[in-house]
């Protein structure tokens, strides 16, 4: 599968295709950190005098944010001794300017989207390999409509959000699927669901067996990958649900971890990167195979009632 995202290299940044706003936010903190450190400069002299906050530029170097102004950009090129006129800089501002641009997500923002959504959404595109473990609900890309506006119809109370909030959400999360449906480059998924994902009743017994069958479905695309986690035996387990997006050579890897508040959040850092990426090598080898899985979900397809 060939690179989607920024390329970096000794000589400068290469650009393979056109990548989101996200993706451009995140290739761009990469080399302003790498230029920093080559300075030998910690956050807090670099950010000196610049017009903006120490924590604003640890927000741009990890991709959480674009700094707002150019000619922030041009003070911080120049005090890491980097020519605007050069192929380097004309590369980061040309960066900068696409990165200022919002996500086709920012269209969905609403009560019932987390505000970091644009984030999420964004990286999830761009990304070579997601991997997913959801205890208890279906991983969200493999939701079914019926399924994904029953799930949020549930939640329209607890929220006190409006009708046209739970007919945005379903919108966002079948564009989503574009993800790992698409022909050009789709993303390569491997989820691991609880089997009470597939127990509890969410918008009645229809609604379940076409979730049932849809995930059969989505199985035998080649990009895609489901094995079910039975509630019997004695097995690995992890209570919340999370998500590891592999971005390839260029960008670095992201954890994501939803909370109780519903937001979402998020790390690149590598030692969380591995603590949930062996989390999920024992979840792996916990689960039923790919192959057992879709027998496992056709029998509970029937059992449901």
């Amino acid at each position: 599968m060939a690179a989607k995202g920024a390329q970096l290299s000794r000589g400068g940044m290469h650009m393979a295709g056109k990548p989101r706003p996200t993706a451009r936010k995140i290739a761009l903190g990469q080399e302003l950190r790498k230029l920093r450190a080559a300075r030998g400069l910690t956050i807090e002299e670099a950010a000196a005098g610049m017009g903006f906050s120490e924590a604003q530029l640890q927000r741009v170097e990890t991709g959480f944010s674009a700094l707002r102004r150019i000619n922030h950009l041009s003070a911080l090129l120049k005090r890491y001794g980097i020519d605007e006129t050069d192929q380097l800089g004309e590369e980061l501002v040309t960066i900068w300017r696409d990165a200022a641009s919002e996500e086709w997500v920012s269209e969905f923002k609403d009560g019932m989207t987390p505000a970091q959504m644009p984030k999420f959404v964004g990286i999830e595109e761009v990304a070579r390999t997601i991997r997913a473990y959801h205890p208890l609900l279906p991983w969200g890309m493999l939701q079914t409509e019926e399924y994904a506006r029953a799930l949020f119809a549930m939640q329209q109370p607890v929220l006190e959000a409006p009708s046209e909030s739970v007919e945005k959400a379903v919108r966002l999360r079948l564009r989503r699927r574009e993800c790992i449906t698409r022909e050009d480059e789709p993303v390569t998924l491997v989820a691991i669901i609880g089997e009470s994902a597939l127990r509890h009743i969410v918008g009645g017994i229809d609604v379940m067996q076409g979730q049932c069958q849809e995930l059969i479905k989505l199985s035998e695309l080649d990009n895609v990958t489901i094995q079910i986690l039975p509630t019997e035996g004695k097995r690995y387990r992890f209570a919340a649900d999370f998500s590891i997006l592999n971005m390839g050579d260029e960008l670095p890897s992201q954890v994501q971890a939803d909370n109780a508040w519903g937001a979402l959040a998020m790390s690149s850092r590598p030692r969380d990167v591995g603590v949930f990426s062996r989390r999920f090598e024992r979840l792996t080898a916990a689960a039923l195979s790919p192959e057992e899985t879709a027998d496992y979900v056709r029998n509970l397809s029937r059992e449901i009632k």
